[in-house]
């Protein structure tokens, strides 16, 4: 070859490799530029995030026992007090008369129940009228063995032995009837107050009757036992015994009907009313008594004093009265608000809004982390306490549950009403490989991503597992330490050019 071919063909070389460098470099020059991050194994926390605002359910609401005045109040808002210090007083006047009125209803009452078990028949009563029972069948007995002794009578000793034996059976009767009387009238009857009720007269006459009785047959018995002993006519004592005979029978009667009385009355139920009313009556006077003691209200539990109204730190929480302005010397109270709350800011709760979707995988003793608006820097650690069974309308107008989270306020930072937000840890793993979520593409319903090889940008298929706001699990598709394209992804074709920042 000659040395002008040789130095053409060169040339031409030259011209070649020049071309082919520049559309290199082009090339070089137009490919995106990504960011890498490896693909690596760490632990996954699985979490469910939430927001919501610090509330305290350690309130004591202080209630006024019946509408009234505030005629002084011992304490400031936002002071710090103790269990049984005096937060404020009412006007106890109003009250005082209800105790008063209490007091006379109740006393009214137990008259009442005192005057119905008076009227009662005592079981002295009823042994008062058995005893007259028994006093005037003895009588009676008596009084028939007489009149037959007499209407029988032969002058024979025998004869003679049953008008004595009228007499003493006569003397017995009147003796039995007089012990009862006596006895009725010196442990019952006398001692009772009086007006005595008609119960234990009616008790005491039958008494005397069945007494006055038996002491006629006694008197008459000794008579026909003297008729029979001096052999005179008969006739007049056979007749006055006869009589005497018909009106013991009467008074046993009597008595027989007196005892049925007694034994048939029944205040039972009268009894029961009445001692219901008095019970009654008792509960509204510790209940007037009670009223009155609160008409001093007094702090629940230790804690800080909020005073409620419009624009006090509860109404700002949602917790507390929007109603009129804070409470004073002089304003009106009723029991249908409280003015006062007694609340514990050692420790607060973060209410979080849990959307229904993630409720079912939420349990309590799950740990969390709350971050708070107005305390950014911070992070407080707890767990889920417990779950709200009833939903609840998020102003957006989803459906939301509540989970509560009790957080530990020891320096005070925690303020009633605080919004933030919660990431609550559902599931957690060691061990696993995974990349940034947002290198992670979805597309026609299987997952990929790009990886960095050569200076090209590689597409592989991945099959994802457990998702965080931050790292996908890759179950299958790459290895750990592989050069994920994390930036531009969206753009990129599998094989394009690319430049690694």
């Amino acid at each position: 070859m000659s040395k002008g071919k040789v130095i053409a063909a060169v040339a031409g070389l030259v011209i070649v490799g020049g071309i082919v460098a520049a559309i290199v470099i082009g090339r070089s020059a137009s490919a995106p530029e990504v960011t890498v991050e490896k693909s690596e194994r760490s632990s996954l926390a699985v979490t469910v995030a939430a927001s919501g605002e610090t509330q305290t359910d350690t309130k004591g609401d202080i209630y006024p026992p019946a509408p009234g005045t505030l005629v002084s109040i011992e304490v400031t808002d936002g002071q710090v007090v103790e269990e049984g210090d005096i937060i404020a007083i009412m006007d106890t006047a109003p009250l005082e008369l209800q105790v008063a009125q209490a007091q006379a209803a109740y006393e009214a009452a137990l008259a009442q129940a005192d005057s119905i078990s008076q009227s009662a028949p005592s079981s002295a009563d009823k042994n008062a009228a058995s005893a007259a029972v028994n006093a005037a069948y003895g009588a009676y007995k008596a009084a028939l063995d007489q009149y037959n002794a007499l209407k029988n009578l032969d002058p024979d000793p025998t004869a003679i032995a049953q008008a004595q034996a009228a007499v003493a059976s006569a003397q017995l009767s009147y003796e039995a009837a007089q012990a009862a009387y006596d006895t009725y009238k010196s442990t019952v009857y006398d001692p009772a107050p009086l007006p005595r009720d008609a119960t234990m007269e009616t008790a005491l006459a039958a008494l005397s009757l069945a007494r006055d009785q038996a002491y006629t047959n006694y008197v008459s018995a000794q008579r026909a036992l003297a008729v029979v002993l001096s052999g005179q006519d008969t006739s007049a004592a056979v007749a006055a015994a006869k009589s005497a005979k018909d009106q013991a029978w009467a008074a046993y009667q009597s008595a027989l009907a007196q005892q049925a009385k007694l034994a048939s009355a029944n205040t039972s139920a009268a009894k029961s009313s009445a001692n219901t009313a008095a019970r009654a009556a008792r509960d509204a006077l510790d209940y007037a008594v009670s009223n009155l003691e609160k008409g001093t209200m007094r702090a629940p539990h230790d804690g800080t004093v909020i005073f409620n109204g419009a624009g006090s730190a509860l109404s700002a929480a949602g917790l507390g009265s929007t109603g009129a302005g804070k409470p004073a010397v002089g304003s009106s109270v009723s029991p249908a608000s409280a003015p006062f709350s007694i609340v514990y800011f050692d420790q607060l709760v973060f209410n979080a809004q849990v959307d229904e979707a993630d409720i079912a995988a939420i349990e309590p003793g799950m740990k969390v982390a709350v971050t708070l608006d107005a305390l950014s820097a911070d992070t407080f650690e707890s767990t889920v306490e417990r779950i709200d069974k009833t939903a609840l309308v998020t102003p957006t107008g989803g459906t939301a549950f509540s989970v509560i989270i009790r957080l530990v306020n020891p320096d005070d930072k925690l303020l009633l009403g605080m919004n933030g937000s919660v990431d609550i840890e559902i599931e957690s793993v060691d061990g696993v490989l995974t990349v940034p979520v947002e290198s992670v593409l979805d597309e026609g319903g299987k997952s990929y991503v790009f990886i960095a090889e050569n200076g090209r940008a590689k597409k592989v298929e991945i099959t994802t597992g457990r998702l965080t706001d931050t790292r996908a699990e890759v179950m299958s598709g790459i290895s750990e330490g592989a050069d994920i394209i994390v930036s531009g992804i969206g753009d990129l074709q599998d094989g394009a050019n690319i430049r690694v920042k």
